[in-house]
């Protein structure tokens, strides 16, 4: 009995035991309410930024703040479980406890993690298929430019941006891998936020934006068909991500200027002395001798040809018999510092940018909200840009099988514009051409006789128009160049201002169905309106001869979208299934007006009602659209094997219906090797990806928006109208296709090496031309008596490698040094053109012909400068013309011209001054052999310093304003110092029968009756387009928490940046990034932004 007694004890003993700790458990577990704790990284512990801890099983949690930090409110008694992850590393489940510090892992399929925007929806970077590059929110905020595009330059292979306009506010010229068309638009595809946009991509601030992709290939853009033939830059932007109300303050400001430098011109004193060379040649080319020449020159080069002596010597006592400026020839004090005409129309210009938004999210909606404002003036006077905008995204999801969302954009934009920024390179009020050509002898403000300056009848300065009254009123000349032009003036008197004002919005809703499915329905509305308002003054300039005129040039444009998408994804073992079918509508209208009147009633107001005549008023209308149907089929194993298949049909409404619907589709498949199990003890290989693909796409930009319609221009004279035929009738019209396959590796090594290689295939077939039609048919232009016919004949191909990589250096808990770069090779070729063209089609400085690249420079040869003579020599065309030698044989084509009288012999060769009858020959591409970028990182804790490089190799450009800089004629102009190099004898003892007259780099005799032939268009203005560009170089700096908790702030950061520090290039002052097509004008340089700026959370 005590047995029992004592058994019966220690069982309820026991029991008891139990009890109280099974309580005291569950009272420890009913006081964890709150959670706080730190997330670190293994490999450096140092806090991860922004990594999300959720209560699992909810939608309770928080983000680690800049500390790593975390602390999650109102947890559930029945909690027991953390759910922790973040990008790049391995989401970890841990046990909950009042205090935790959570070690992370790098996972080793990175590249699998990273979720890309794609083609209407998104995708693991692991399970692309296609060529996207993506570029995040971080690397566009740090580059201080108007265009978000701008900020893509040198972030990623295959893309060329050409974003070195110096007119604040205007908009890059992008290519994605080469040129895809000969005669139409080689302009991408832009997409934000899944819908097509239609406006300027300076509409939208860089500070909305979240992430941004580019589609490089036809198989990644092949479900954007008609419009996809060029690429595709997707723009994401941003919405609600924090947990609480958080507000962010950006505020940059900075100077804006001139990034390249000037040409290397003459200075005054260089320049009469090569004014004075310049009329002796031309009298000896008219028959004087030496001395005579030289004695008319010096007695005559002011009279007859400058008009103004600026030095303190008389105007026949300026020279010595050489042409040299005698000694102590020097400016008049007066004159001196007026004479350099870019610091009157230049500035050191401003840039300050301010930025506020919030976001708030819950676990039912975010919201996201943002207000910019920017003001760029630029460094040529009267050039500026001015926008406000705005921007909110709101998305709710009331229940889990609903989710929808409205995001509002707007913009007001003003704009001041010199004729410098791409459609005025001779304007007499673009800075560049005036300031850069107008000889460096010419003051900017008029001047007495003895230098001092002339006064008004207020005691201010007078601009000098090239002349003046004096007091017996007669008109004495003060320049003979530019007279009744100036620069400066002009462009105080002038305006040319543009306003713009756009507004689009998004709608979506997103309905869940069946478990699997997905029913999406998005539209999109567009509206922007655009008004050019012009001014031209009475006194000076364009507007004197018509006593002041105005123009106004208003835009309207107003483009939607309607999208219907159905998704269907479904996971079964190891396979997983997404299947996405849609129909698309797009609508785009553009609606011109033009207005333009004279003689005004009251100086200086713009208004048209402050004009009397009206010159012209016009306007008309343009509509587009377009109706597509697409489908996307992706598949994929086990992470492994990866599979999409995608097709689009589209119709546009610039075609006939017998070719309106184009059929475009493409297939792709990867290998992510990494995850076979024999990759499995390669410790030193973390990923290692092949991919292949092709596709293809369509591009109806090339055809009139009525492309295969008979259409009529509308005339008038004396009030009566006419319409004449300008476009027959072309119901065999249709698409330029795009056809391109690709195969790439991706991969990383070390955990700390990413390296990627592709080669692809780009070809575009069905491109248009215009084609002659018989003299029966008539004519459809005023140029020529035959008419033409757009057709699809020609093919064009663009084939290359590119190559990314980006290594770590150096990983520490404190430091990190990294180095990246990219290189892009790309061959350009015209594969096909049509018959009536198989020799060739002459453009301008080009030919384009079968098996050159579509900018293939063709010119005559220039050879060098003939010793004897001083003039320039050309190789000789014996395939159009003939040469009767002096034994009476005949060289070249009997059946061409005689130019027996046009050659000269030197040695066994003939040559030609004259490139009338000189050879034509291909001198090299004007498109690079390669280009791309090289950037650097170092970071120390918050402190990190990163700079990249641009760069490009193996092009030429025609440097059309060096040659005008180097050429002369009866009225002065600046001149490039080069000149000053230029024959000015033949060597003693050099003879006609000389075999050693040609100077293969020598510069021909400075002579404005010769000019015109030695310093004709030729190969030698072809210059090498290679370019160095530092383009960006930021230092920035995150304050320590500690300091700013103090103030009720969450973080602070400071940094200093600058854009295009410096450029080298093969000469000074050119631009070779002004254009692809390697041409070379007067247009607004590169500029210099440097910005302080600082972000501030709340």
């Amino acid at each position: 009995m005590n047995v029992k007694l004592k058994g019966s004890f220690m069982k309820k003993r026991v029991l008891f035991t139990l009890a109280c700790l099974l309580l005291w458990t569950g009272m420890t577990m009913a006081q964890v309410s709150r959670i706080t704790g730190i997330v670190v990284s293994e490999e450096d512990n140092e806090p991860i930024v922004g990594a999300s801890v959720l209560v699992k099983g909810t939608t309770i949690g928080s983000i680690t703040d800049v500390d790593g930090r975390y602390s999650i409110d109102n947890v559930p008694t029945s909690a027991k479980t953390l759910v922790v992850s973040f990008v790049g590393m391995r989401t970890q489940e841990v046990g909950i406890r009042p205090e935790l510090r959570i070690v992370m892992k790098n996972d080793a399929q990175l590249l699998g993690e990273v979720t890309i925007t794609v083609a209407y929806g998104s995708a693991k970077k692991s399970s692309l298929t296609g060529a996207i590059s993506s570029v995040n929110k971080e690397q566009i905020e740090m580059r201080p430019t108007t265009s978000v595009v701008s900020a893509l330059e040198g972030t990623t292979s295959g893309v060329q941006i050409n974003s070195t306009m110096g007119q604040p506010g205007a908009d890059p010229s992008i290519r994605i891998r080469g040129i895809g068309t000969v005669n139409g638009s080689s302009t991408p595809l832009y997409v934000i936020d899944g819908v097509p946009f239609g406006g300027n991509i300076s509409d939208i601030n860089p500070v909305d934006i979240e992430s941004i992709s580019v589609l490089k290939d036809a198989a990644s853009c092949a479900l954007y068909g008609n419009r996809a033939s060029n690429g595709v830059i997707l723009i994401t932007t941003k919405h609600g991500t924090s947990d609480k109300i958080s507000m962010d303050l950006r505020i940059n400001q900075g100077s804006y200027t001139r990034g390249i430098k000037e040409y290397s011109r003459t200075n005054p004193y260089q320049f009469m002395e090569a004014s004075w060379q310049n009329m002796k040649n031309a009298r000896m080319s008219a028959g004087d001798d030496a001395a005579t020449a030289a004695a008319y020159a010096s007695q005559n080069l002011i009279s007859e040809t400058l008009y103004l002596n600026i030095f303190n010597k008389a105007d026949d006592a300026l020279f010595d018999a050489n042409g040299n400026l005698v000694a102590g020839t020097k400016i008049l004090p007066g004159y001196a510092n007026d004479l350099d005409w870019y610091d009157d129309a230049t500035r050191a210009g401003y840039r300050q940018e301010y930025n506020l938004s919030g976001n708030m999210a819950t676990d039912k909606s975010n919201v996201y909200f943002s207000l910019g404002y920017l003001d760029e003036n630029g460094y040529a006077k009267n050039s500026d840009f001015n926008r406000l905008s705005a921007r909110t995204s709101v998305n709710f999801t009331p229940t889990k099988w609903l989710k929808a969302g409205l995001n509002l954009a707007g913009t007001h934009q003003i704009s001041n514009a010199t004729n410098g920024n791409g459609d005025g390179s001779s304007s007499f009020t673009n800075v560049f051409m005036y300031a850069r050509q107008i000889a460096p002898i010419y003051p900017v403000h008029l001047h007495n006789a003895d230098g001092s300056y002339q006064y008004d009848k207020n005691g201010a300065l007078q601009y000098d128009p090239g002349y003046y009254i004096n007091s017996e009123g007669e008109e004495i000349s003060t320049r003979n160049q530019y007279v009744d032009r100036h620069v400066v003036w002009e462009n105080e008197l002038d305006m040319d201002k543009t306003f713009r004002n756009t507004l689009q919005g998004i709608a979506y809703m997103d309905i869940k169905f069946l478990k699997d499915f997905t029913f999406t329905v998005k539209g999109d509305l567009n509206v922007r309106n655009s008004e050019n308002q012009t001014y031209n003054n009475a006194i000076i300039g364009d507007g004197k001869g018509n006593s002041g005129r105005a123009k106004r040039v208003r835009y309207r444009y107003k483009n939607y979208t309607a999208q219907e998408l159905l998704n269907w994804n479904h996971t079964f073992d190891k396979h997983f299934l997404d299947v996405m079918v849609a129909h698309e509508n797009y609508y785009y209208n553009y609606s011109y007006e033009y207005g333009y009147k004279t003689t005004e009633v009251f100086t200086g107001k713009p208004n048209m009602s402050n004009f009397t005549n009206i010159t012209s008023l016009t306007g008309y209308d343009s509509d587009y659209r377009t109706e597509s149907y697409l489908g996307r089929i992706r598949y994929n194993y086990d992470d492994k094997y990866n599979l999409e298949v995608s097709f689009r049909r589209d119709g546009s409404s610039r075609f006939s219906k017998e070719n309106r619907w184009g059929n475009f589709g493409s297939v792709g498949a990867n290998w992510m090797i990494t995850q076979e199990e024999f990759m499995k003890q390669i410790s030193w290989i973390n990923s290692l990806k092949l991919r292949a693909n092709w596709g293809q796409v369509g591009n109806d930009a090339g055809a009139g928006y009525y492309g295969y319609m008979p259409l009529y221009t509308a005339s008038q004279n004396a009030n009566l109208g006419a319409y004449y035929l300008t476009q027959y009738e072309n119901k065999d019209l249709k698409w330029e296709t795009g056809e391109a396959w690709g195969i790439a590796i991706e991969s990383r090594f070390f955990d700390r090496w990413n390296l990627n290689v592709e080669y692809f295939d780009k070809r575009n077939k069905d491109l248009l031309f215009n084609v002659y039609l018989p003299l029966s048919a008539g004519s459809n232009n005023s140029d020529s008596a035959s008419g033409t016919i757009t057709k699809n004949l020609g093919t064009i191909s663009n084939r290359g490698f590119e190559i990314n990589t980006d290594v770590d250096v150096y990983r520490s808990r404190d430091w990190t040094v990294n180095l990246s770069a990219n290189a892009s090779f790309i061959k350009n070729k015209i594969l096909k053109l049509p018959d009536q063209n198989k020799e060739g089609i002459i453009s301008g400085n080009y030919k384009i012909v079968e098996g050159k690249s579509r900018y293939e420079f063709f010119l005559p040869t220039f050879v060098g400068v003939d010793r004897l003579t001083g003039n320039s020599m050309y190789t000789v065309d014996l395939e159009k013309n003939y040469i009767k030698t002096e034994t009476g044989s005949i060289i070249g084509n009997e059946g061409g011209t005689d130019i027996t009288e046009n050659v000269t012999k030197i040695g066994d060769t003939y040559y030609v001054n004259n490139t009338t009858y000189a050879l034509k020959e291909f001198q090299g591409s004007a498109l690079p052999k390669v280009y791309g970028s090289f950037a650097g990182n170092i970071s120390y804790k918050s402190l990190s310093l990163s700079a990249m490089f641009t760069y490009s190799l193996g092009g030429k450009t025609y440097d059309g304003v060096y040659a005008s800089l180097m050429s002369t004629g009866s009225s002065p102009g600046n001149m490039h110092a080069d000149i000053l190099k230029s024959w000015k004898e033949a060597p003693a003892g050099m003879t006609e029968t000389s075999t050693d007259r040609i100077d293969t780099k020598g510069i021909p005799q400075i002579n404005n009756t010769m000019s015109t032939y030695n310093n004709a268009t030729s190969s030698r203005w072809l210059t090498s387009s290679d370019y160095l560009v530092l383009k960006n170089i930021t230092l920035s700096y995150v304050l320590p928490k500690s300091w700013v908790r103090n103030i009720g702030l969450q973080n602070v950061g400071v940094n200093v940046t600058c854009e295009n520090l410096f450029t080298v290039t093969a000469r000074q002052g050119m631009n070779p990034q002004q254009s692809f097509s390697g041409s070379q004008s007067n247009y607004l340089v590169t500029p210099r932004v440097f910005s302080v700026g600082v972000n501030i959370k709340l």
